[in-house]
């Protein structure tokens, strides 16, 4: 039986406690991991331009001893289009948050995120999800365009709150964090799905993102 291909990391960290956390993260992880960790931006840069680089995964840290990680990630995203780019970072300011995305992050994790909320959003992102740490889920709103008041009367009779919930189920958050953020309960996530689900006559998330997008009320 042939053996596992290996799956390549680069992870770039200043900080060893953390690399030995993302050391520790990807040893419960199914499959066979290679990490490549660098603790500054130039000796990241320099491997991504190697002609063979490959890489399944990257983890940058914004704040580096040398350059920023923004540049960092524009530099992987442009070399490799489709990697996925998780941002991990002591970081939360908004400005800093829109810039990664900008640059190419697919996702933003907190280093005071556990070790098994790291490890599930990196199984996210290697399945194209978009994992966002609870705590900055709302700048993620913020660049999708929050819903105005008008939207109370659009004509799929979704109110603020119900448009304001699917607009962060599009984007991939789970109901644990759309209650988390939008400060209700569980419960009161599952009550609004139920009754957006009857109002687009609908019976799956799929389905009712894909009519809120055609009748213009969500905007990617």
């Amino acid at each position: 039986m042939p053996s596992q291909p290996i799956s390549k990391v680069l992870l770039v960290e200043d900080d060893l406690v953390f690399q030995e956390t993302f050391a520790r993260v990807f040893a419960k992880m199914a499959g066979d991991w290679e990490i490549q960790a660098f603790q500054d931006g130039a000796s990241a840069l320099d491997a991504l331009s190697q002609p063979h680089a490959q890489f399944k995964l990257a983890l940058i840290d914004i704040g580096l001893p040398d350059i920023t990680g923004i540049e960092v990630i524009a530099a992987a995203r442009l070399r490799f289009a489709e990697l996925p780019i998780l941002v991990t970072t002591a970081f939360t300011a908004e400005e800093t948050f829109l810039s990664a995305i900008r640059a190419g992050a697919s996702g933003y994790l907190l280093k005071g995120d556990t070790e098994a909320a790291l490890g599930h959003s990196i199984e996210l992102v290697l399945q194209g999800q978009y994992p966002v740490s609870p705590a900055l889920a709302r700048h993620l709103f913020r660049l999708a365009g929050a819903p105005n008041a008008t939207t109370l009367t659009n004509s799929l009779n979704l109110s603020p709150r119900e448009l304001e919930l699917l607009q962060f189920i599009a984007k991939g958050c789970s109901y644990a964090t759309c209650a988390d953020v939008m400060n209700i309960s569980l419960s009161t996530v599952q009550t609004h799905i139920r009754n957006m689900y009857r109002k687009l006559e609908v019976s799956n998330q799929r389905q009712a993102i894909t009519k809120a997008q055609s009748s213009g009320l969500l905007k990617f």
